[in-house]
């Protein structure tokens, strides 16, 4: 559980840098306050009670009090992140002026920028940490015109992404499936079969198979697959691996069937893709 907000405190904020590979534990939500997140490097797939999605650098996220989630490394950049915790009643002159709508739309997805917004973004967010490292009497004041101004600031930039369309919205919840999806993540190059994850959450994989499809609205192996791709994506863009180590590694059996099935599904091939 995220923890609440101390007593005299609005605003929190704080920037940490976690180990490539870091992975939230367990399903956690806020008790007490919405959370704005930056994130400088990385990325991450967000798996909550309502959504699966995806982010990466210069991506931010809003996030409601009580909305359980979990997220987990999708390569090996390090997690580098902002977090600003804003207590319930402070947010609420936002909502009142954009409305349930947009606001709950804004909720829905990650925000993206161009990378001129990003340094403007990264520069607020270190403005505001020294702000509040700074702990004078009136700080958390000035945090809260603060917050406004890097919120509207993210309200009037965020640009559409081709990841927006990768997000599956769930028809409803089930841990056993939540533990599967981090499991399946977390295993791409190794035991990530439909009979490894379903043995891995005690189901046969008739029953998985039937309870993955009711919470998600897809099958195991479409899901899979395309989880798999998002991976070489990103291991084309961060790193310098060969075709046939990608393919090792999210779970290809060859690099051959990789380039087929990528050029298949984005109509490019993986060294094109590479090359842009």
């Amino acid at each position: 559980m995220p923890f609440p907000l101390k007593p005299n405190e609005n605003i929190y904020i704080d920037h940490k840098i976690k180990d490539a590979g870091y992975s939230m534990p367990s399903m956690q939500a806020a008790p007490d306050h919405y959370t704005i997140g930056y994130l400088v490097s990385g990325d991450r797939k967000w798996i909550s009670t309502e959504t699966i999605r995806t982010s990466q650098s210069g991506d931010a996220g809003i996030t409601k009090p009580h909305v359980y989630h979990r997220n987990c490394a999708m390569s090996d950049v390090p997690y580098d992140r902002y977090v600003i915790k804003v207590r319930s009643e402070v947010f609420k002159p936002i909502i009142n002026i954009i409305g349930n709508t947009e606001f709950d739309a804004l909720c829905s997805n990650y925000l993206h920028f161009s990378k001129e917004s990003q340094s403007v973004i990264k520069e607020l967010c270190d403005e505001m940490l020294e702000e509040y490292t700074k702990a004078a009497p009136y700080s958390q004041l000035v945090l809260q015109g603060m917050v406004y101004k890097l919120f509207f600031y993210l309200y009037e930039n965020h640009i559409p992404a081709e990841s927006d369309y990768n997000t599956i919205y769930l028809k409803g919840f089930d841990e056993r499936i939540q533990q599967a999806l981090i499991y399946a993540e977390n295993n791409l190059s190794g035991a990530s079969s439909l009979k490894d994850v379903s043995s891995y959450v005690n189901l046969s994989p008739s029953r998985f198979s039937h309870l993955f499809k009711a919470v998600t609205g897809s099958s195991y192996t479409e899901y899979i697959t395309e989880v798999r791709l998002q991976h070489v994506r990103i291991l084309l863009n961060t790193g310098e691996l060969s075709i046939s180590q990608i393919a090792a590694k999210t779970g290809f059996s060859s690099g051959n069937y990789l380039c087929t099935l990528f050029k298949k599904h984005y109509g490019i091939t993986p060294s094109d893709f590479r090359k842009k």
